[in-house]
């Protein structure tokens, strides 16, 4: 008879536990981490120097907006002196 596996039966290790798996990101010679392939990490840092490009363009792009709306809407304008004297 064709049973499907049981999937309560703890002999297996599951791959997807933690607890489970090996030291796989770390080396087993010497227990340091991996280094990344040297492709990968100079691609990884042009995405990272491309992202904080766009967020600096975008907040640069912002601010000027907020500041044109709030020279506009009179927001920075020196207020008017109020005489209280009684």
């Amino acid at each position: 008879m064709n049973q499907a596996p049981n999937p309560f039966n703890s002999d297996r290790p599951n791959p997807l536990d933690p607890l489970q798996q090996e030291n796989s990101e770390f080396n087993q010679d010497n227990g340091q981490p991996r280094a990344y392939h040297p492709a990968t990490k100079k691609t990884l840092q042009k995405l990272f120097l491309i992202l904080i490009v766009i967020g600096v363009v975008i907040g640069g792009v912002l601010s000027v907006g907020v500041i044109a709306l709030m020279q506009k809407a009179g927001l920075n304008d020196v207020p008017a002196r109020v005489n209280n004297s009684k």
